[in-house]
């Protein structure tokens, strides 16, 4: 019985649960049917009993089990099984076709490439039109030739470009442990994968993680991990004189720079490593990964580089555009614009040189968390004409990954009790998204840092519990395994999971000791222990809310009877106080809140207009917000804002938050509606509010 990729995913996941797993749980974090998980779970249990292990257990009531002995000597199983027994899914055959041949040593023929992914004919004529089709982003073109085989044509640059694309589809999101005992399956050892030795590995693993120090930061365990790969990969093509060609200006840019220096010296130790001659440009060229590379933290962050004061402008101006259409004040704003500048600095040099990267949460994050992508992608404007360049969804998912973090941080900050520690290997925004989530399951829980997998295997930390992103070797602390962003049936199940093994806040609504008397007269208890906390785990229920606050539609909270329409003001301090009225007459602002939004602006200068004629005045919920609200006053003559022209307003939208989310679904909607031309035009000639609302029903849905 074959495994594939899912199959594989959903096994590892009840290795880790360690516990009953929900049908729920299922569906939702791999996005199935019912019927799937049926079908794969049966599939499971074949692979399963031709390994001689115990079958997984199915309870009607309280989902998937997989008993001690099986999840034990699973992942030893899983790390030994044979290419033949491992099923490629269609986006991995693809990533193999195209590195097989990007680094092939021979022909490849149609028949050599069946054979490398295991599938018919038919299959692989149709993965390699997908393939020919696929290669065109990256300036290639695959062809056939009749004494070569299959030949992929371009400029070196692109290829390399195109191998990291792909080398990312076929690399585990694991540990470095997982991804060694996973390359007999993704990496056939033979032929032109010789390089891929399990001690070459560890040797450029520790090559490249010497070169922290001396630039003075942590990589993510993700980047080092999979730059280890590539450089393999890269020397492999330089052996055969397949050599990339700097731009002599960048040459020149790039030699000022300090990972210029710890480019030179891992390129040294690499050619002492494989006896190869490194050339200046292919110095030049891991100079531009090491630049582009995701961090954990870094000392030197003000360091001079190219472009690091116009990069420092772009952060700053991507936080105020941020709290000016999220209408959302950030406390720490020095603090989120120093671990801002962290991941844009390497964002920068990626989007520059082309160095595409894939975001694995990037679905994840733009359904979860929608109304934070599209504010996102609507600041990342700044960086994009710095660059020059349009910047794709997966680099724009790690920014919205930093923004949602602080902002649920916005809220007022729970009662703190038991101690927990994060260990990702995500980076620093992952590790936010994943704080600020348990931060609202838990009420009692302080998160006490995030850190990577190997600082979490260097030194030694004293929390009440361990929560991580992969399996880790408990160090005398509870870890509970968790996806980076959880769903619901997940949150369920982890505040069952850590009320259990802490006997925190819920407790069993059945007395346990009953319980245990009534099970002692029918059984042999084996391990008293271990079913007490079965059972509790089994029946604590969750006192903590799980539930998402709900979000509101912009005709929810901007009604006709907060709409008006009047000729003129005398200034834009009677604007905000006429806009605001409706708002003070309902109940939904009081008259601290109409003055904190003027002195704002008196402070801070006209930043709420936000589009020609539109200005949204807002203050913090704590100034006088009772309940969430919004009203609009639409002016038949502007109002200046300011001395230049371009801050005459005449629609004054009034912003009533609560938190830092609640409001994002109306805003996201109210600024699609604003953002048409043909509908400000409407507004602006509007002679009644009821047209106004129109507008907004229609951009409610």
């Amino acid at each position: 019985m074959s495994l594939d990729q899912r199959s594989t995913a959903i096994l590892s996941h009840l290795v880790q649960a360690q516990a009953y797993v929900p049908v729920k749980e299922l569906t939702e974090k791999f996005h199935i049917s019912r019927r799937t998980i049926y079908y794969d779970i049966e599939k499971i249990n074949g692979w399963l009993e031709e390994n001689h292990l115990p079958a997984v257990k199915h309870v009607r009531s309280a989902g998937f089990y997989l008993e001690e002995e099986a999840a034990a000597q699973v992942p030893e199983k899983l790390g030994m099984i044979k290419t033949w027994h491992y099923e490629y899914s269609a986006k991995e055959r693809k990533a193999l076709l195209a590195i097989h041949i990007s680094l092939r040593d021979k022909p490849l023929f149609l028949e050599d490439l069946m054979g490398k992914i295991r599938v018919s004919r038919n299959t692989t004529i149709e993965d390699m039109k997908r393939l020919k089709d696929d290669l065109v982003r990256f300036r290639l073109k695959l062809e056939f030739e009749r004494k070569l085989g299959y030949v992929i044509h371009g400029n070196e640059d692109d290829k390399r470009k195109a191998i990291i694309y792909y080398l990312q589809q076929v690399l585990p999101d694991q540990s470095w442990q997982t991804i060694l005992t996973k390359i007999p399956i993704i990496l056939s050892k033979t032929g032109h994968f010789d390089l891929f030795d399990f001690e070459n590995l560890k040797a450029v693993h520790d090559i490249v993680a010497e070169s922290e120090e001396e630039l003075n930061i942590k990589f993510t365990d993700e980047f080092l991990d999979g730059f280890a790969f590539r450089l393999l990969m890269f020397a492999k093509r330089l052996s055969k004189g397949k050599n990339v060609s700097i731009d002599p200006i960048e040459r020149e840019v790039l030699t000022e720079t300090k990972q210029y220096q710890a480019a030179k010296n891992i390129a040294q130790k690499l050619s002492s490593f494989f006896n190869l001659d490194f050339p200046e440009d292919e110095i030049f060229y891991i100079t531009k990964h090491l630049l582009g590379s995701r961090v954990q933290s870094e000392e030197d962050l003000q360091h001079e580089c190219e472009g690091s004061k116009a990069l420092n402008e772009v952060v700053a101006d991507m936080v105020s555009d941020f709290q000016k259409y999220a209408c959302v004040f950030f406390k720490d704003r020095k603090e989120i614009e120093k671990n801002l500048l962290m991941h844009i600095k390497p964002a920068y040099y990626r989007i520059k040189y082309g160095l595409e990267l894939e975001n694995v949460l990037t679905e994840t994050i733009m359904e979860n968390y929608h109304d934070i992508f599209l504010l996102t992608k609507k600041v990342i404007s700044h960086l994009e004409m710095l660059v020059k360049k349009e910047i794709n969804d997966h680099e724009i998912a790690f920014i919205a990954m930093h923004f949602g973090g602080w902002m649920r941080k916005a809220g007022a900050k729970p009662a703190i009790r038991k101690k927990a520690l994060i260990v990702c290997t995500n980076g620093v925004g992952t590790s936010r998204l994943l704080q600020n989530q348990l931060e609202g399951l838990f009420s009692t829980i302080d998160i006490s840092g995030c850190v990577s997998l190997r600082e979490y295997k260097n030194h030694q930390y004293d929390p009440d519990f361990i929560i991580s992103t992969i399996p880790l070797e408990e160090k005398d602390k509870p870890v509970f395994v968790v996806s980076p962003i959880l769903t619901e049936a997940e949150k369920e199940s982890l505040l069952k999971k850590v009320n259990a093994e802490l006997d925190t806040t819920s407790k069993p609504a059945t007395s346990m000791e009953a319980l245990m008397n009534i099970i002692q007269k029918y059984a042999d208890i084996h391990n008293e222990e271990g079913l007490q906390k079965d059972l509790k785990q089994y029946l604590a229920k969750p006192a903590a809310v799980i539930k998402e606050t709900r979000k509101p539609s912009l005709k929810e909270i901007l009604k006709t009877d907060n709409i008006q329409i009047i000729n003129e003001v005398k200034n834009w301090q009677e604007a905000i106080r006429m806009a605001a009225e409706p708002l003070k007459q309902n109940g939904s602002v009081t008259d601290n809140y109409i003055e904190a939004m003027i002195q704002t602006i008196m402070k801070m200068g006209p930043y709420i207009v936000i589009a020609p004629k539109v200005a949204i005045p807002h203050a913090r919920p704590e100034d006088g917000v009772n309940k969430l609200g919004m009203s609009l006053l639409k002016l038949e003559n502007s109002v200046p804002f300011s001395d230049d022209e371009k801050h005459n307003v005449q629609v004054v939208i009034v912003l009533a938050a609560i938190d830092g989310e609640t409001h994002l679904k109306a805003l996201s909607q109210l600024t699609t509606m604003l953002s048409n031309e043909t509908n400000m035009k409407e507004i602006l000639k509007a002679k009644r509010t009821n047209r106004i609302f129109e507008l907004i029903e229609a951009y409610s849905n």
